[in-house]
């Protein structure tokens, strides 16, 4: 069985983001004057910012296990999904700059997306083990004998891995 979480320091920036958040929101609700327009600021950074923590602290308890044929995710609850019921995959490539005039933006995340028996998961690359979990997961689909999306595809050759081929990825 193999067992990825997300790194504690791939966590932080998220938690500062969020406590700032959640900090300018409180403060404007308890310095301003009350009224309409500083409650529904305030109270919508505050509500904004507590559901990204909150997102943050799952992604910080989440446990993901591949063991035999099933993809386990705990956390706030568990989540099972056999490969076999493996129906779509995306792996999407979400860059944080812009590019410079040599194509090189430098930054950014990939999203890798699985949807199967009503139920989908969702793991970013800052995960340890996420080219095994995205390599396993196109493996499945294959099996399955179902495509995968071009943009995928191609993505998941950016990060080293053949969705056609059956050798697995380096270990992480």
């Amino acid at each position: 069985m193999r067992v990825y979480r997300y790194p504690a320091n791939a966590l932080v920036g998220d938690y500062l983001r969020g406590a700032a958040g959640l900090g300018i929101g409180t403060g404007l609700l308890i310095a301003a004057p009350p009224g309409i327009p500083t409650v529904a600021i305030g109270g919508g950074l505050v509500l904004l910012f507590g559901v990204f923590t909150l997102r943050t602290l799952a992604r910080n308890l989440a446990r993901v296990a591949i063991a035999g044929e099933t993809l386990r995710r705990s956390g706030f609850g568990t989540r099972v999904l056999a490969w076999d019921d493996l129906e779509r995959i995306r792996l999407r490539y979400y860059g944080t700059r812009r590019q410079d005039k040599d194509g090189d933006g430098g930054g950014g995340f990939m999203q890798l997306t699985l949807k199967g028996s009503g139920t989908s998961f969702t793991f970013e690359s800052s995960m340890d083990g996420f080219r095994y979990i995205a390599w396993r997961a196109a493996k499945a689909l294959r099996d399955n004998g179902r495509p995968i999306d071009p943009t995928s595809a191609g993505n998941l050759l950016a990060i080293g891995l053949d969705a056609d081929g059956e050798k697995p990825p380096p270990e992480e």
